[in-house]
């Protein structure tokens, strides 16, 4: 794949296999193999629009977390660029 990764740039890509997912870029790994991103499900609990208040909250919590315990949750995740078809 030969596309520009932007850090802090969320938008929907395409596997190889056809599926689709949401991402925001996090960064690529010093050896530029793989792609470090928020899932949906980041996206959705963490950076939502017009949260209420409970929703901010957990979202504070959640930022305050580090990357490893983020994955774990499923909150981030990480993908070989030679997986992803297209970026949008």
């Amino acid at each position: 794949m030969k596309v520009k990764i932007k850090e802090n740039h969320a938008g929907v890509m395409t596997l190889n296999d056809g599926t689709k997912q949401n991402y925001g870029a996090i960064r690529v790994t010093q050896n530029m193999r793989k792609l470090i991103y928020y899932t949906g499900k980041g996206l959705r609990e963490m950076f939502k629009p017009d949260m209420t208040e409970d929703e901010k909250h957990k979202a504070e919590e959640l930022k305050q977390l580090d990357e490893k315990t983020l994955m774990k949750s499923g909150h981030v995740a990480k993908i070989l660029l030679s997986e992803i078809k297209e970026l949008n």
